[in-house]
């Protein structure tokens, strides 16, 4: 099998740090679900995967314990990462109605060939038939529309929930790249960071993705954009309402930004010559 010959039996994964996604060719997204396990506080037995977790680790968050058995792309805990991909498989066979689907995976450009191994062996465990392994901006510009196997650079930035990468992928492989474990819910805890030290002022981790995705910039705009959130005055524990703007947000986002910048950078000067200028 390789990724220019997929059938409808056929299917993709993506083991992002916030969500794992399944893909069909026809359909596109099938299926969504948070990378997590939710775990019995006292025996630790699992409870419930995905949506599921997500779920009863907002009602009763004093009772569970969530686990994410990947990171970075890589497996964390192989026993919670087969039990939930198994879960995960199982679901999007329902829907499809196949039983051992062939499997398309991302990993990530700095991956181990010890990492690689582990993770075709998860997935054939947990129902694939076969596992094709292909490395994430390679995949990224094919999602793009982007000729892979043409002699000339396509420079890809994937910013995702655990790590961002960078590729410059020709000739259907990755020339040169980088990936550092920075990504959105870095930038999140940048976010809740800042307005705790300038505005003592405290939010939990949605507000800052909202604010993230509402305000984010990496550059002065035009005109700037401003919000109200409701959050805690940590000088007095009392609620209360503030006014946020995008420059405080690209503020809060500056460390971050910046480490990717220098990936990007790092990245390139070691990009041959005669793919710079594409």
């Amino acid at each position: 099998m390789n990724f220019f010959d997929f059938s409808q039996r056929d299917i993709a994964i993506d083991l992002g740090t916030s969500n794992i996604l399944v893909i069909s060719k026809d359909s596109g997204i099938i299926l969504k679900e948070p990378s997590i396990l939710a775990l019995n506080q006292k025996n630790m037995s699992i409870v419930a995967t995905g949506k599921k977790a997500q779920d009863l680790l907002d009602k009763t968050p004093d009772t569970l314990k969530m686990i994410r058995p990947f990171r970075d792309g890589v497996i964390a805990d192989y026993k919670y990462t087969l039990y939930l991909l198994k879960d995960v498989i199982k679901k999007a066979g329902k829907q499809f109605s196949f039983r051992k689907p062939r499997v398309l995976v991302g990993v990530p450009v700095k991956v181990t060939e010890i990492e690689c191994m582990a993770i075709e062996e998860v997935l054939i465990q947990a129902g694939a038939s076969e596992v094709l392994i292909i490395y994430e901006p390679v995949a990224s510009a094919i999602g793009l529309g982007l000729d892979v196997l043409k002699p000339e650079g396509n420079a890809i930035l994937d910013i995702g929930g655990g790590r961002t990468q960078f590729g410059v992928v020709s000739l259907g492989s990755v020339v040169s790249g980088s990936a550092i474990k920075v990504g959105g819910n870095y930038f999140n805890q940048k976010i809740i960071e800042y307005l705790k030290r300038r505005l003592n002022f405290g939010i939990n981790i949605s507000v800052a993705e909202d604010l993230k995705i509402d305000l984010g910039c990496a550059t002065p705009l035009v005109a700037e954009l401003i919000t109200q959130i409701r959050g805690i005055d940590t000088a007095t524990g009392v609620p209360k309402n503030i006014t946020v703007t995008s420059k405080d947000i690209k503020r809060a986002m500056e460390k971050p930004l910046e480490l990717i910048m220098e990936s990007v950078i790092y990245a390139l000067s070691n990009t041959p010559p005669e793919l710079l200028s594409d």
